[in-house]
């Protein structure tokens, strides 16, 4: 079974527009968490300190888990 030219790119063109979308939600939920400590008053700059060091924990933990999802699936 072949797919011909023009389905193939609308297949693409599907899946890029549903990438984008995922793309935009991702950045957007990271936004709203850096923008949280943005607004945090905090007594000093240590304080602040520990919340991004949390906050890049996190994110690199899901990056760890992501991608071990990916070689699991391969």
């Amino acid at each position: 079974m072949q797919i011909d030219e023009k389905t193939l790119r609308e297949l693409r063109k599907k899946i890029d527009i549903e990438i984008n979308k995922k793309e935009i939600e991702i950045i957007q939920h990271w936004m709203r968490e850096i923008e949280a400590i943005y607004k945090k008053r905090y007594e000093n700059m240590g304080s602040m300190q520990v919340e991004l060091k949390s906050l890049l924990e996190r994110m690199n933990n899901r990056i760890t888990m992501l991608n071990i999802l990916i070689k699991e699936s391969r």
